[in-house]
């Protein structure tokens, strides 16, 4: 049980910004090594510990050094979205995911995923709410699921079924699936689990949780691996792995770090219970591992800063990185801080 099914508890200021800054920390350094394989990032970066000119690399070489993708982009958006109207409805997120799509360049930019680019173009043209994202297996949904969870939190609606609801909601229109909802569900509970102080093994069990919540409520069942089974065999042969290195090229090489929601919410989950309150070490891991690295790295930064503020206060992001990316994507994060709370 949650320590919000004994009675509401809230997430201050502070603690959300933290969370949220070291989201787009891990974005912005993923970014320029998004497809890049695992041995093409440790032979030019090792383990990625700066701002890369994302003209180096595969994809985004025209976006600016330090720029945050689609994963900052929605989560802020989503953020600012219920804050205004004071609820999280499967019908306002997709409404004001379009107009994200449409006045952001997403499209034009190559960084909006696959099943949200189906199913957004899909209502869009009249698609029921309940059907456009009944195709969405990809990373999209667990990728803003911390909007979610965040919100729910700061308005004190942080009970087990409050956010599952949240959740659902947030992902229905365009990630209706048991793969996308098992592995978002694994994921915020282990997010709210790190709000809320827990030690690394009840955010284990509430991983496990939260995958058993989210299949239950897909629309139908499907085959597929289990996000909470692979942290599970993670953790018993945890000791093996001696480094981050060692780390990421079990994730890259066995189970994946590709778009599919279960390969990024475990290769996240996976690095978090490795670096645990080393933040850094998170984003960085996350950055390196090849695949869908900017999802992963803002993810596993997102989770590690959660766990860390209980605990050590502010997460240990070097300043000089979080102020060139609040000044190359003019990020605002105060005047949604503000509006959230």
């Amino acid at each position: 049980m949650l320590l919000s099914d004994q009675g509401k508890m809230a997430i201050s200021l502070q603690h959300t910004r933290a969370i949220l800054e070291a989201f787009a920390v891990g974005d912005a350094l993923g970014m320029p090594a998004e497809f890049m394989t695992r041995s093409e990032i440790h032979k030019h970066y090792g383990l990625i510990n700066h701002l890369i000119e994302p003209s180096e690399c595969k994809n985004h070489k025209d976006l600016p050094k330090g720029s945050v993708t689609d994963d900052t982009e929605q989560v802020l958006t989503l953020l600012d979205e219920y804050s205004m109207k004071g609820r999280i409805d499967s019908q306002d997120t997709a409404m004001r995911l379009l107009r994200w799509m449409r006045e952001s360049g997403a499209i034009e930019k190559r960084y909006i995923g696959p099943s949200s680019k189906s199913a957004l173009e899909a209502i869009e043209k009249g698609a029921d709410l309940n059907i456009a994202g009944t195709q969405g297996t990809t990373c999209g949904g667990v990728m803003r699921s911390p909007a979610a969870v965040l919100y729910s939190f700061a308005r004190q609606n942080s009970s087990s079924d409050e956010i599952a609801d949240a959740v659902q909601a947030c992902l229905m229109p365009t990630h209706n699936t048991r793969e996308a909802l098992e592995s978002a569900m694994a994921y915020s509970f282990a997010l709210i689990a790190a709000i809320e102080g827990r030690d690394a093994s009840n955010i284990v069990q509430e991983v496990i949780k939260g995958a058993a919540i989210g299949a239950a409520r897909a629309p139908w069942k499907s085959c597929g691996a289990s996000p909470a089974a692979r942290v599970h065999h993670f953790l018993s042969i945890r000791q093996k792995f001696m480094t981050p290195e060692s780390v990421l090229d079990f994730l890259y090489e066995v189970y994946g770090t590709g778009l599919d929601s279960v390969d990024t919410a475990t290769a996240a989950i996976c690095i978090f219970f490795f670096g645990l309150e080393d933040t850094w070490l998170c984003i960085r891991m996350g950055a390196s591992v090849g695949g869908d690295t900017d999802t992963i790295a803002a993810l596993a930064g997102a989770l590690s800063a959660a766990y860390r503020y209980t605990r050590l206060g502010r997460p240990n992001i070097p300043p000089g990185i979080m102020e060139e990316i609040y000044s190359v994507n003019g990020l605002d994060l105060e005047r949604i801080l503000k509006r959230l709370f």
